[in-house]
């Protein structure tokens, strides 16, 4: 039976960065939540909103006033990397790559300790992708997890690459560290499941979509890949019934959705 390609899209993560419509409610199923605030839900973000934090008002799309906030404390913090890498997120928010870079730029120029200095790569990576620079993107990424090998975010961008570009191996070493931290995140879940999938290990697959929540299992990306798993172990009412429920808003996903369905339908009709 041939496995047909499933979507896979980049999830990227920053530290503070990188906006992603993949939010997860629950704390304790976001193993990045001290590290960025890129998967919060609305309410989550809306704890940072009132002490009117600059990175929040750059994840709720305020930019004018984010910017502005960042402009009254420039006087302080000229030797302070993470205000400069503050202001970077902010402009990758709003997709103005030239500028993030500039920013990183200055940061980088004040950055002391590897640990900050992996911060600011992790973001430069993120810059580099949106760019589709992928080369430089795995390497800086690479380059940040060997100066802080204890920070997620890099780590779990690195990842997304490696199964972008079918390198299981390598994307199942860092994956194994990334769940060892943090055992329910969403993310790190559904990656691995995907991996498994990819890799035709079927049974292993569904093992690590049954520990998603079943809320999260109807999210676009998650259930076609759970979909399809079930389709390659002969589930296939367990198939069209997760088809059925599944989140319909990116049409990469619904494209590999439709083709599951049409296969679903051609054994109906035998």
């Amino acid at each position: 039976m041939k496995l047909l390609l499933v979507s896979f899209i980049f999830i990227l993560a920053s530290c503070a960065s990188h906006k992603n419509p993949r939010e997860i409610k629950e704390a304790g199923l976001d193993g990045l939540k001290y590290e960025s605030l890129t998967r919060y839900d609305s309410l989550r973000l809306g704890k940072n909103l009132e002490v009117k934090s600059e990175l929040a008002l750059c994840h709720n799309a305020d930019y004018d006033e984010a910017i502005e906030k960042f402009k009254n404390k420039l006087d302080k913090n000229l030797d302070n990397y993470l205000y400069w890498n503050q202001i970077s997120t902010c402009y990758i928010l709003k997709k103005e790559y030239s500028k993030a870079k500039n920013f990183l730029d200055l940061a980088m120029a004040q950055a002391k300790t590897n640990q900050q200095k992996a911060v600011i790569l992790n973001n430069l990576g993120v810059v580099y992708l949106e760019n589709k620079n992928y080369p430089e993107a795995k390497q800086v990424f690479k380059e940040a997890v060997k100066l802080n090998g204890r920070s997620l975010t890099p780590r779990y961008n690195l990842v997304q690459i490696y199964l972008h570009f079918g390198i299981y191996g390598r994307a199942e070493s860092e994956l194994e560290i990334l769940l060892k931290s943090a055992p329910s995140d969403i993310d790190f879940l559904n990656s691995m499941a995907h991996l498994k999938l990819m890799k035709k290990e079927y049974k292993n697959a569904l093992v690590y979509f049954n520990k998603i929540p079943k809320t999260y299992r109807t999210r676009d990306d998650v259930a076609t890949n759970l979909a399809m798993t079930y389709y390659m172990l002969g589930l296939f009412d367990d198939a069209k019934t997760t088809l059925d429920n599944a989140d319909k808003s990116n049409g990469a996903y619904v494209s590999s959705q439709l083709e599951i369905t049409k296969r679903l339908e051609k054994i109906d009709g035998n």
